[in-house]
Protein backbone atom coordinates (compact mmCIF):
# COMPACT_ATOMS: atom_id res chain seq x y z
CA UNK A 1 0.00 0.00 0.00
CA UNK A 2 1.70 3.58 -0.83
CA UNK A 3 2.51 5.56 1.78
CA UNK A 4 0.05 8.58 0.79
CA UNK A 5 -3.89 8.61 0.37
CA UNK A 6 -5.53 7.13 -2.59
CA UNK A 7 -7.47 10.67 -2.64
CA UNK A 8 -3.88 12.54 -2.76
CA UNK A 9 -2.67 9.93 -5.90
CA UNK A 10 -6.07 10.94 -7.58
CA UNK A 11 -5.40 14.77 -6.91
CA UNK A 12 -1.90 14.69 -8.83
CA UNK A 13 -3.44 12.63 -11.57
CA UNK A 14 -6.31 14.82 -12.13
CA UNK A 15 -3.50 17.82 -12.16
CA UNK A 16 -1.83 16.58 -15.23
CA UNK A 17 -5.10 15.32 -16.34
CA UNK A 18 -6.28 18.83 -16.55
CA UNK A 19 -2.83 19.94 -18.27
CA UNK A 20 -3.96 21.35 -21.81
CA UNK A 21 -0.19 20.75 -22.14
CA UNK A 22 0.72 17.26 -21.41
CA UNK A 23 -1.75 13.68 -21.26
CA UNK A 24 -1.44 11.49 -18.45
CA UNK A 25 0.21 9.07 -20.06
CA UNK A 26 3.28 11.43 -20.78
CA UNK A 27 4.31 10.14 -17.36
CA UNK A 28 5.14 7.44 -15.71
CA UNK A 29 4.43 7.58 -11.55
CA UNK A 30 5.62 6.05 -8.51
CA UNK A 31 4.08 5.41 -4.97
CA UNK A 32 6.49 3.89 -2.95
CA UNK A 33 5.20 1.59 0.15
CA UNK A 34 8.17 2.91 1.96
CA UNK A 35 10.74 5.60 2.09
CA UNK A 36 10.71 9.52 2.15
CA UNK A 37 9.45 9.65 -1.05
CA UNK A 38 6.02 9.69 -1.63
CA UNK A 39 5.27 10.29 -5.04
CA UNK A 40 7.64 10.44 -8.12
CA UNK A 41 6.33 11.89 -11.36
CA UNK A 42 8.72 10.99 -14.31
CA UNK A 43 8.58 11.61 -17.99
CA UNK A 44 8.21 9.23 -20.11
CA UNK A 45 10.08 10.86 -23.17
CA UNK A 46 13.53 11.74 -20.91
CA UNK A 47 13.59 10.63 -17.33
CA UNK A 48 16.10 13.65 -16.60
CA UNK A 49 12.74 15.39 -16.16
CA UNK A 50 11.01 14.67 -13.16
CA UNK A 51 8.60 15.72 -9.88
CA UNK A 52 9.08 14.33 -6.67
CA UNK A 53 6.79 14.56 -3.48
CA UNK A 54 9.11 13.62 -0.39
CA UNK A 55 9.41 13.99 3.18
CA UNK A 56 12.70 14.65 5.39
CA UNK A 57 14.23 16.21 8.15
CA UNK A 58 15.19 20.25 8.47
CA UNK A 59 19.12 20.09 8.76
CA UNK A 60 20.36 22.23 11.72
CA UNK A 61 24.17 21.51 11.89
CA UNK A 62 24.83 21.21 15.70
CA UNK A 63 21.60 21.24 16.86
CA UNK A 64 20.96 18.19 15.25
CA UNK A 65 23.47 16.62 17.26
CA UNK A 66 21.99 18.22 20.17
CA UNK A 67 18.67 16.72 19.99
CA UNK A 68 20.29 13.39 19.44
CA UNK A 69 21.57 13.57 22.68
CA UNK A 70 18.68 15.30 24.37
CA UNK A 71 16.39 12.10 22.23
CA UNK A 72 14.29 14.68 20.71
CA UNK A 73 12.87 14.50 17.26
CA UNK A 74 13.67 16.62 14.53
CA UNK A 75 11.07 18.41 12.24
CA UNK A 76 9.88 17.16 9.46
CA UNK A 77 8.74 18.73 6.33
CA UNK A 78 7.36 17.93 3.06
CA UNK A 79 9.07 19.11 0.14
CA UNK A 80 8.76 18.89 -3.90
CA UNK A 81 12.23 18.30 -5.82
CA UNK A 82 11.49 19.42 -9.43
CA UNK A 83 13.59 19.23 -12.93
CA UNK A 84 13.20 21.07 -13.75
CA UNK A 85 12.69 24.29 -11.63
CA UNK A 86 11.61 27.66 -12.17
CA UNK A 87 14.73 29.08 -12.74
CA UNK A 88 17.36 26.37 -12.52
CA UNK A 89 17.46 22.54 -13.86
CA UNK A 90 16.93 21.33 -10.08
CA UNK A 91 15.42 23.08 -7.61
CA UNK A 92 14.12 21.62 -3.70
CA UNK A 93 10.56 23.56 -2.66
CA UNK A 94 9.40 23.49 1.40
CA UNK A 95 5.65 23.25 1.70
CA UNK A 96 3.18 23.55 4.51
CA UNK A 97 1.41 20.56 3.53
CA UNK A 98 1.32 17.80 0.59
CA UNK A 99 -1.62 19.73 -1.18
CA UNK A 100 0.61 22.57 -1.57
CA UNK A 101 3.10 20.11 -2.85
CA UNK A 102 0.53 18.97 -5.17
CA UNK A 103 -0.51 22.18 -6.56
CA UNK A 104 2.95 23.04 -7.69
CA UNK A 105 2.80 20.46 -10.49
CA UNK A 106 1.21 22.87 -12.61
CA UNK A 107 3.76 25.29 -12.46
CA UNK A 108 6.37 22.50 -13.27
CA UNK A 109 4.59 21.05 -16.30
CA UNK A 110 4.60 24.32 -17.37
CA UNK A 111 8.34 24.58 -16.91
CA UNK A 112 8.74 21.23 -18.70
CA UNK A 113 6.84 22.66 -21.58
CA UNK A 114 9.12 25.71 -22.07
CA UNK A 115 12.56 23.26 -21.66
CA UNK A 116 11.12 20.88 -24.44
CA UNK A 117 10.21 23.34 -26.63
CA UNK A 118 13.48 25.38 -26.26
CA UNK A 119 16.10 22.88 -26.60
CA UNK A 120 19.27 24.17 -27.52
CA UNK A 121 20.83 22.17 -30.40
CA UNK A 122 24.56 23.54 -29.31
CA UNK A 123 23.62 21.95 -25.96
CA UNK A 124 25.94 18.86 -27.02
CA UNK A 125 28.45 21.67 -28.89
CA UNK A 126 31.52 19.75 -27.23
CA UNK A 127 30.92 16.20 -28.57
CA UNK A 128 30.43 17.34 -32.30
CA UNK A 129 33.90 16.93 -33.80
CA UNK A 130 33.29 17.98 -37.01
CA UNK A 131 30.67 19.45 -39.64
CA UNK A 132 29.44 15.81 -40.46
CA UNK A 133 28.44 15.13 -36.75
CA UNK A 134 26.81 18.46 -36.73
CA UNK A 135 24.72 17.75 -40.19
CA UNK A 136 23.52 14.75 -38.36
CA UNK A 137 22.27 15.98 -35.63
CA UNK A 138 20.75 18.79 -37.44
CA UNK A 139 19.15 15.95 -39.99
CA UNK A 140 17.77 14.42 -36.44
CA UNK A 141 16.31 17.72 -35.60
CA UNK A 142 15.09 18.85 -39.11
CA UNK A 143 13.92 16.07 -40.94
CA UNK A 144 12.43 18.50 -43.47
CA UNK A 145 15.43 19.80 -45.35
CA UNK A 146 13.28 22.62 -46.96
CA UNK A 147 11.10 23.91 -43.58
CA UNK A 148 11.40 27.40 -42.79
CA UNK A 149 11.12 29.38 -39.83
CA UNK A 150 7.78 30.90 -39.24
CA UNK A 151 7.36 34.02 -37.91
CA UNK A 152 7.32 33.32 -34.40
CA UNK A 153 10.00 31.56 -34.76
CA UNK A 154 11.97 34.08 -36.48
CA UNK A 155 11.22 36.69 -33.97
CA UNK A 156 12.54 34.36 -30.90
CA UNK A 157 16.12 33.67 -33.00
CA UNK A 158 16.40 37.40 -33.51
CA UNK A 159 15.40 38.17 -29.84
CA UNK A 160 18.28 35.76 -29.07
CA UNK A 161 21.08 36.81 -31.31
CA UNK A 162 20.55 40.63 -30.14
CA UNK A 163 21.28 39.18 -26.92
CA UNK A 164 24.34 37.61 -27.99
CA UNK A 165 25.53 40.50 -30.09
CA UNK A 166 25.07 42.82 -26.89
CA UNK A 167 27.00 40.53 -24.95
CA UNK A 168 30.03 40.40 -27.35
CA UNK A 169 29.98 44.10 -28.04
CA UNK A 170 30.19 44.47 -24.15
CA UNK A 171 33.10 42.36 -23.59
CA UNK A 172 37.16 43.46 -24.34
CA UNK A 173 37.77 44.46 -28.49
CA UNK A 174 39.81 42.31 -29.83
CA UNK A 175 40.36 41.00 -33.62
CA UNK A 176 37.59 38.90 -34.34
CA UNK A 177 35.17 40.79 -32.22
CA UNK A 178 33.87 42.60 -35.78
CA UNK A 179 33.75 39.37 -37.58
CA UNK A 180 31.41 38.07 -34.86
CA UNK A 181 29.15 40.78 -34.85
CA UNK A 182 29.15 40.81 -38.89
CA UNK A 183 28.36 37.08 -38.84
CA UNK A 184 24.96 37.47 -36.41
CA UNK A 185 24.21 40.85 -38.80
CA UNK A 186 24.26 38.24 -41.57
CA UNK A 187 22.09 35.64 -40.08
CA UNK A 188 19.30 38.11 -39.29
CA UNK A 189 18.69 38.44 -42.45
CA UNK A 190 18.91 35.36 -43.71
CA UNK A 191 16.17 34.26 -41.72
CA UNK A 192 13.68 35.32 -43.88
CA UNK A 193 15.03 33.65 -46.83
CA UNK A 194 16.86 30.31 -45.57
CA UNK A 195 16.16 27.08 -44.21
CA UNK A 196 16.10 25.52 -41.17
CA UNK A 197 19.08 22.85 -41.56
CA UNK A 198 20.89 25.40 -43.98
CA UNK A 199 20.74 28.72 -41.71
CA UNK A 200 22.03 26.63 -38.54
CA UNK A 201 24.87 25.11 -40.98
CA UNK A 202 25.80 28.13 -42.47
CA UNK A 203 26.33 30.15 -38.86
CA UNK A 204 27.25 27.48 -37.48
CA UNK A 205 30.54 27.23 -40.24
CA UNK A 206 31.01 30.90 -39.79
CA UNK A 207 31.43 30.82 -36.07
CA UNK A 208 33.85 28.15 -35.84
CA UNK A 209 36.02 29.72 -38.94
CA UNK A 210 36.20 33.07 -36.96
CA UNK A 211 39.00 32.16 -34.17
CA UNK A 212 37.11 28.90 -32.49
CA UNK A 213 34.28 31.31 -32.43
CA UNK A 214 31.91 28.71 -30.78
CA UNK A 215 34.71 29.18 -27.67
CA UNK A 216 32.93 32.14 -27.39
CA UNK A 217 29.08 31.25 -27.69
CA UNK A 218 29.42 28.73 -25.21
CA UNK A 219 31.68 30.96 -22.94
CA UNK A 220 27.92 33.07 -22.78
CA UNK A 221 25.28 29.88 -22.70
CA UNK A 222 24.33 31.27 -19.05
CA UNK A 223 22.97 34.19 -20.32
CA UNK A 224 21.86 32.88 -24.07
CA UNK A 225 20.71 29.51 -23.15
CA UNK A 226 18.04 29.53 -25.58
CA UNK A 227 20.46 30.84 -28.64
CA UNK A 228 19.72 29.32 -32.00
CA UNK A 229 16.97 26.85 -30.19
CA UNK A 230 14.28 24.29 -32.40
CA UNK A 231 11.17 26.01 -30.84
CA UNK A 232 8.70 23.42 -32.69
CA UNK A 233 10.31 20.59 -30.59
Amino acid sequence: MPLIRNIKIQNIKDTIISSELFSINDFKFDFPEEGNVLALITLRGSSKYSFAIEETFLSNGIFDFQHTLQNKSREKVIRTVQCPGDNKNYEVYTHQDIDDCINKIHYWLINLDEDLKSIDIFDNINDINNIEEFEKKLDEQFPNENEKFTEEEKENLLEKINQLQKRIETLEKNANTENQIQILEESKIELNSYPKKTWYLKIYNKLTNVNNGFILVNELKDNISKFLENLNI
